[in-house]
């Protein structure tokens, strides 16, 4: 049986000689090639933290101390933030004589490992006594120098600036510490395509936590893995950046990534993961790469001047990305897109040339639809955030896991609003659409359709970081498709465009001067109805798209008219979707023409590209829809 004076002796003296060796070693960073050249990082060191999150009834406490044998041992506690200290110490004094002088485990004669039940004779296994804690072991914890009373709430005891104090050792509290967890990354990582890190961060700014990649030898990963196990990561030609791009020499080798939480200059507990699988080689060039030609320098920066605004562009992109949803269906995968390779279907593969191929488009304003919530939040937003963009997703009404997804460069402009709705909802309920409603409630079939359509517009209003008083309303939409809806999705836009024209004139009413930029995919071609409504500014009672659904939805007894001069920005390309059954023209960038002009536009991919795999999606294009570029000024 082990005492608690023995006990104290063993932490007290393992603890101080890991003091005298904790912290980051031999570190030097080489800042001109963003290397990282030190032969360990090692954060082995005794510490006490604390996890106090707001609206949780809970407190997390975590130590790392030291066996008899030196090796760090974790304790972790989950306690009521009422419970009293003392019961909570209790329970950590139990831990600690239980964990810190706990011998290995023996082999006994059968093999079997000594505390373990063989499964062919149970009473020949053999227990290893625990040991038997004894209350005196002084476990307290102080504040401003006096122990605190055991009769006190954890909510009281465990505060910043408070000090545990286990046998003659005394270890500050560190109270909510920076923490990054990392996800796991890709099953697939590509030659020359980004990777970016996903991680949740915890009590600390993104921005100055530091990531550290390092390409790894099969051959080496097992002893790599019992380095981490011990604290202790190579990083001998490590590059910290918040992004890698791997190399050809890197194919056929494991990516390493690692995570140090910071707090001004100081250091917390770093985590690391190591890919599944090892670097493969890149698919060729890519034809959207050809058009990063046309990008490869950002729009210009603008200034305001007494007597006028010089010259200011800024960048719009609009891209149906293809949801996975969609594409990992057997309709997709045996009939819409046969022609493509299984593993270019998946988002595991497609996600990487879409980072690439948006990234590279060096857009200011992006409208992205069919997005994943789940690609959003785990690699979209992870992506963009790091490259300085504001990001903002509106899923579809209903159980839809889609929809729609902003991105605004904060260096170019900062967001006012956000002002979505979902279209169905604002037809049935705004006064502004009455008239439409009216007519629609007449004919029960349609009115039927349109009550279950989930289709949403979202609408950020953003203002420009470098012209005061130039407001951009933005807005984007995935309208209904099937072969007979062009009077669904003809109904849809006009309330889209009540609505926007509502928040245009609140803020000409204020005197402020605000510009339409509406994005999407509009599942409809240039000689229908969105298109003439958009364009030409009215639609007449007896246009075809009444009738599209035929006799049972028609209705001839409604013309639409919208105030707005808009065009069409990227004009009328052959096709922005490709298929091997389907080609046509549904995705626009429509502005309006009285404030804005068109400086650019990015030309398409030739059709001998698109056609090089048959049709989209393919090894080298990641959607079936083709992405919308253009550069715009204020006039």
């Amino acid at each position: 049986m082990m005492t608690a004076s023995t006990l104290r002796q063993i932490v007290s003296r393992s603890l101080n000689s890991l003091l005298v060796k904790s912290g980051l070693e031999c570190r030097k960073v080489l800042t001109e090639s963003r290397t990282i050249s030190f032969p360990i990082l090692t954060c082995k060191m005794s510490s006490v933290y604390v996890k106090n999150v707001e609206n949780e009834d809970r407190l997390h406490i975590s130590l790392e101390l030291p066996n008899s044998k030196g090796t760090l041992k974790s304790f972790n506690l989950n306690r009521l933030k009422s419970e009293p200290l003392g019961v909570t110490m209790e329970r950590l004094r139990l831990s600690l004589a239980k964990k810190l002088a706990k011998k290995p485990k023996q082999k006994n004669k059968k093999g079997n490992v000594e505390g373990e039940t063989s499964a062919c004779n149970k009473a020949e296994a053999v227990q290893v006594p625990e040991v038997e804690a004894e209350p005196e072991m002084s476990i307290e914890v102080i504040h401003n120098g006096q122990v605190l009373d055991t009769s006190i709430s954890n909510q009281e005891a465990w505060v910043k600036g408070a000090v545990l104090k286990v046998g003659e050792l005394e270890m500050p509290i560190c109270f909510n510490p920076p923490s990054v967890k990392l996800q796991s990354l890709p099953s697939i990582i590509l030659e020359g395509f980004p990777l970016f890190p996903v991680a949740e961060v915890e009590f600390a700014d993104p921005k100055s936590c530091e990531f550290f990649w390092k390409t790894l030898e099969q051959k080496d990963l097992h002893k790599i893995r019992q380095g981490l196990v011990n604290d202790k990561v190579d990083l001998s030609c490590a590059t910290m950046a918040q992004s890698f791009i791997p190399s050809s020499n890197d194919v056929g080798k494991l990516v390493m990534l690692v995570s140090i939480p910071k707090d001004g200059e100081k250091a917390y507990k770093m985590e690391a993961v190591i890919s599944p699988n090892p670097v493969i080689s890149s698919p060729g060039l890519c034809p959207f790469e050809k058009r990063h030609d046309f990008t490869m320098q950002r729009t210009s920066a603008g200034r305001q001047s007494f007597l006028s605004i010089a010259f200011h562009s800024f960048r719009v992109l609009t891209y149906n990305i293809l949801a996975q949803i969609y594409a990992d269906t057997d309709l997709a995968r045996q009939e819409l897109f046969n022609y493509c390779p299984s593993h270019a279907l998946d988002m595991d593969y497609r996600k990487h040339l879409l980072l690439k191929e948006i990234i590279g488009y060096q857009a200011d304003l992006l409208c992205l639809q069919e997005v994943d919530a789940s690609i959003f939040s785990n690699q979209l937003t992870p992506a963009f955030r790091s490259l300085g963009y504001i990001c903002l997703f509106r899923p579809k009404a209903g159980q839809v896991s889609e929809g729609c997804a902003n991105f605004v460069r904060e260096d170019k402009f900062h967001v006012v609003n956000e002002m979505d709705i979902s279209l169905s909802e604002y037809l049935s309920t705004d006064q502004s659409c009455a008239d439409i409603w009216m007519e629609v409630c007449k004919v029960q079939p349609l009115k039927e359709k349109i009550e279950q359509r989930s289709s949403v517009l979202q609408v950020t209003v953003v203002e420009s970081s470098e012209i005061s008083g130039k407001y951009v309303c933005l807005a984007n939409t995935h309208l209904y498709f099937h072969p007979t809806a062009c009077n669904i999705r003809l109904i849809h836009t006009a309330v889209a465009l009540r609505y926007l024209q509502s928040i245009r004139e609140a803020y000409l009413i204020e005197g402020k001067e605000i510009s339409l930029v509406f994005c999407g995919d509009f599942n409809s071609a240039p000689h229908l109805g969105v298109f003439q409504l958009m364009t030409a500014q009215m639609i007449p009672t007896d246009h075809a798209d009444w009738i599209s659904a035929g006799k049972e939805e028609a209705f001839t007894s409604l013309e639409l008219y919208q105030p707005i001069n808009m065009e069409s920005a990227c004009g009328r390309p052959a096709y922005t979707n490709f298929t091997q059954g389907f080609q046509e023209t549904l995705d626009y960038i429509f502005i309006d023409s009285d404030k804005l002009e068109v400086t650019s536009v990015v030309p398409m991919p030739s059709e001998e590209e698109v056609r090089a795999h048959v049709a989209l999606p393919s090894i080298v294009f990641p959607s079936d829809h083709i992405a919308q570029i253009c550069d715009l000024k204020f006039r």
